[in-house]
């Protein structure tokens, strides 16, 4: 099998982690060349996914649209996906719900969960677009907070996190490796673009709430890219995180994306910040300002930061936990034996 996932150019934790699991996991089985391909951990399953003689659907999500054309027809192997609202969205049966894949690293070899004496410190994960225009490497600094870049190599930062004692996460892999790892975390969102779906989905798939912290932006800058979101309908973080609500939004957001109309408004929207409202605060005249903004910003996050890893700390209950890793254990095998040689 072949692996498909989404490689950001500049890196991203969560899906990068596909780059080495799935070997450690299985080892030997894997064809960049082979007819059938294998999606894992992600929100992947949309209409990105390229044709393929056959494809096996391992744990992955839903959630930015679609699925692609023929899903779940002949050739689709729907071995399991990441939580019921996945399974909702795309009218699969409830019994391909299991967890997302992440949930498997503590059977890779040498990652076992550490006992909470050799654990130390608390690290802060932002979700990867957070980078685009924020500063919260500068924010941890002040906040007393080790930082963790999502773009790093990945098992060098899995490690950290592993050695933990509390994990406050932006990034949803952040929270789901760290509760694969049995270390604590605490859900937090830097702007509205942090998806409330993809967290409820996985959330509702070990039996826990999704109620995260919503931090102060920490610049100029990103307060405005967080503000105009929804110009461009990238705003998927909502207040009112009942199933129904989160599933409304999901089809009120799918409908709009798939209107004839819908790239010259996601254009514009897009062209009033990146070519407007941005070089605009970004512009030389306003600079003092800007600064003094930024240092209060700043400032402002970093006390919210340090507040929210002082508060309710989250971690499945073990037999959800052993239930989850078990099951994905089982298919995941089920799935190898069936496809070594595709």
């Amino acid at each position: 099998m072949k692996i498909f996932y989404y490689k950001d150019p500049a890196g991203n934790f969560g899906d990068d982690l596909n780059g080495w699991i799935w070997e450690a996991l299985a080892p030997g089985i894997w064809n960049e060349n082979a007819p059938t391909n294998f999606s894992g951990i992600g929100t992947i399953i949309g209409p990105t996914m390229p044709q393929a003689k056959s494809w096996v659907v391992f744990s992955s999500g839903a959630g930015y649209g679609p699925a692609p054309s023929g899903f779940g027809q002949s050739g689709w192997n729907l071995v399991c996906v990441r939580g019921p609202l996945t399974a909702k969205v795309l009218s699969l049966d409830s019994k391909l719900v299991v967890s997302d894949g992440a949930m498997l690293l503590s059977q890779v070899p040498g990652l076992e969960p550490l006992p909470d004496s050799e654990r130390h410190g608390v690290v802060f994960m932002p979700h990867h677009h957070a980078l685009y225009t924020g500063a919260w490497q500068e924010v941890c600094a002040r906040a007393g907070i080790e930082y963790l870049d999502p773009r790093a190599d990945s098992r060098a930062t899995l490690e950290r996190i592993r050695s933990a004692k509390l994990v406050v996460a932006d990034a949803m892999h952040a929270a789901i490796t760290a509760d694969a790892l049995r270390v604590p975390w605490i859900p937090v969102t830097t702007s509205r673009e942090i998806s409330t779906f993809k967290w409820l989905d996985w959330t509702l798939s070990l039996d826990m709430p999704y109620d995260p912290v919503a931090l102060p932006q920490s610049t100029t800058a990103e307060s405005v890219r967080s503000a105009t979101l929804a110009l461009y309908a990238y705003d998927f973080a909502l207040k009112n995180r009942s199933v129904d609500s989160v599933l409304a939004h999901y089809r009120k957001d799918r409908a709009r994306k798939a209107s004839r109309t819908w790239p010259l408004r996601r254009n514009a929207g897009h062209g009033i910040y990146k070519r407007g409202l941005l070089p605009l605060f970004g512009s030389a005249p306003l600079a003092g300002m800007r600064s003094a903004m930024d240092e209060r910003r700043l400032d402002r996050a970093a006390t919210a930061l340090s507040q929210a890893a002082r508060g309710r700390s989250y971690l499945s209950r073990d037999d959800a936990w052993q239930r989850a890793v078990g099951e994905l254990v089982l298919r995941l095998e089920t799935t190898v034996r069936a496809h070594a040689a595709a």
